[in-house]
């Protein structure tokens, strides 16, 4: 989600010549090496990341195949069906919606379409919205959804813009939350704007003493995070994101601005704790139980490749296992100069000598392990790959919501799958996951870099029963995250892309037999056929059933929204 880093201000060096204790890391920066600033970071992980073409726009139609951060949908006015007949929006009409609204419109041909137009990836930037609507409310989320249904103009809902399967826009109207952006905590509770980025939640947040569970990459909005699960740093000791969602403000297909929580509207409420952004409606607000910004302790871990199996099987007997406060991650990388890194990083809620102690207990002993102590706030900016940065820093560089004129984060183009893994994978599902790495360092296009990140589970994410939320994956050991980076920040086509993805999909059937069959709903995978049962199992029944409660017509739609 996901999901992205830059060089430290601190250091004129590239940081893949640094040591490994001097790196700023973002899990998924760790995947996603080898584009734009990450070549010069450790491989990201600022999710929410695969997609097929060369960034054409999103289908809208029913279709069987990164952070949901937005979806694509089909938006009616309060009532109406989706396939009734409209008549085209004209220039009028556009300029009757921007009077209407609280927040603003950007059309084409305004001096900042091109940037409201773009998503996180490149490789979508060929998508051509009709008009994007900055919501300053949850009415102005009625107002636009009333429109698109009049002129019959597809909807696309965006919180971070990272959505893997470019959903995050479409053709029609672009419904963006970023300035929802309000953090607000009191009595152990915290209230959070739709579109505030992960960096502005943990900033605002520390400087209140609090915390709540989450992601890595700065630039990721938090409502795709939370409505899809929210794997983070702290889900071992805190749950996911959405374990700590306490209620929402959402604005449903028919204009009705709800409260859903565990009293009012529980059947909304619970399937919006992991099935997913964009299902049921524009949501506005979110509601969090929150947890004390305690001090961390973290390490970075790191082994020679020839260790690799060893270090595996020792890993996923440890990590998955191991105290609640202990969350580790595992990384093996094929650098764009063909070097192979295994390296993985441990953060502990507690002091130093504690992880040291757990790490000793690892049964490949790292070549080396330092430790460190640091704040919560800082030890989130280390793991996101922005340590050092003013909060300014850590956005996206520009003027609209969202982002920041002082922003150094870049985007990039990758393509992404994912697994869960509910058994230890054997000797033979190692080997094949090493050697896959391995093959890719040696063959990969020129400027592509790949990987593999596991990120341990377990611990209060699996005590928390699968039919409780819509989050179904409550038995994994780990989720696994497999990236290939395109060579060329802007790259969607090409030879080497194609190279990209063909090694991706051969790594992911390798291992896909040792693997549960589940995938993680905010990695969005437009290339899974049977999605549905991937990423809800046994809740898609009742999903289905508050998919036809809330949104009978299927005014939300796109290729991989529950069926109504």
């Amino acid at each position: 989600m996901t999901q992205q880093t830059a060089p430290s201000p601190a250091s004129p060096e590239p940081l893949d010549r640094q040591p490994l204790d001097r790196q700023p890391v973002d899990r998924r920066a760790l995947l996603r090496l080898g584009v734009g600033a990450a070549a010069a970071a450790a491989l990201t992980g600022c999710t929410s990341r695969a997609a097929t073409g060369s960034g054409p726009a999103p289908s809208t139609a029913p279709g069987p195949a990164g952070s949901r951060s937005a979806t694509s949908a089909a938006a009616s006015a309060p009532g109406a069906s989706p396939s009734a007949p409209a008549t085209s929006a004209g220039p009028a009409d556009w300029t009757a919606l921007a009077k209407d609204l609280q927040g603003s419109l950007i059309r084409p041909g305004d001096a900042q379409y091109t940037a409201a137009a773009r998503q996180y990836q490149p490789q979508f930037d060929g998508v051509r919205p009709g008009g994007v609507v900055y919501v300053a409310n949850a009415q102005d989320a009625v107002t636009a959804l009333a429109f698109a249904g009049r002129y019959g103009l597809p909807v696309a809902l965006r919180s971070g813009g990272h959505n893997y399967g470019g959903w995050s826009a479409g053709p029609g109207l672009v419904l963006d939350v970023g300035r929802l952006n309000a953090v607000t905590a009191s009595g152990g509770g915290a209230t959070v704007g739709a579109g505030a980025r992960l960096i502005d939640v943990y900033a605002g947040l520390a400087g209140q003493g609090a915390a709540i569970p989450a992601g890595s990459c700065p630039s990721v909005g938090v409502t795709g995070l939370t409505l899809g699960g929210g794997v983070g740093v702290t889900s071992r000791a805190y749950g996911l994101t959405c374990d700590s969602l306490t209620g929402a403000e959402v604005v449903t297909a028919d204009g009705r601005i709800l409260r859903a929580d565990a009293s009012s509207e529980p059947d909304l409420f619970w399937a919006l704790r992991g099935a997913g952004g964009g299902n049921f409606g524009v949501v506005t607000s979110l509601d969090f139980r929150t947890r004390p910004a305690v001090d961390c302790s973290y390490a970075f871990l790191s082994w020679p490749w020839s260790s690799a199996a060893a270090v595996v099987r020792a890993w996923q007997a440890w990590a998955p296992t191991a105290p609640d406060q202990l969350w580790a991650d595992l990384h093996l990388l094929a650098w764009p100069d063909g070097r192979l890194e295994l390296s993985s990083t441990a953060v502990y809620l507690g002091p130093a000598s504690e992880l040291s102690n757990l790490i000793s207990r690892l049964g490949v002993q790292p070549s080396s392990a330092p430790v460190h102590t640091k704040s919560f706030l800082e030890t989130m900016q280390v793991m996101g790959g922005v340590s050092g940065w003013t909060q300014a820093a850590a956005h996206l560089p520009g003027s609209l919501p969202g982002q920041n004129p002082q922003g150094r984060l870049t985007r990039e183009s990758y393509a992404a799958r994912s697994d869960f893994f509910t058994e230890a994978l054997p000797d033979t599902g190692i080997a094949s996951l090493v050697d896959a790495v391995a093959r890719y360092a040696r063959t990969a296009p020129q400027g592509g870099s790949a990987g593999v990140a596991f990120d341990a589970l377990g611990g209060a994410v699996n005590r928390v029963a699968p039919g409780d939320t819509a989050f179904v994956h409550r038995d994994a050991l780990f989720l696994a995250q497999y990236t290939a980076n395109y060579p060329g920040s802007g790259a969607g086509s090409g030879v080497g892309v194609d190279q990209s993805r063909s090694w991706l999909n051969d790594l992911w059937t390798a291992v896909r037999p040792y693997a549960s069959g589940q995938a993680y709903q905010n990695y969005v995978d437009p290339q899974l056929a049977s999605w549905e049962q991937a990423y809800y199992g046994t809740n898609a029944p009742r999903l289905r059933q508050v998919k036809q409660h809330y949104d009978p017509q299927g005014v939300f739609h796109f290729p991989q929204s529950v069926p109504a």
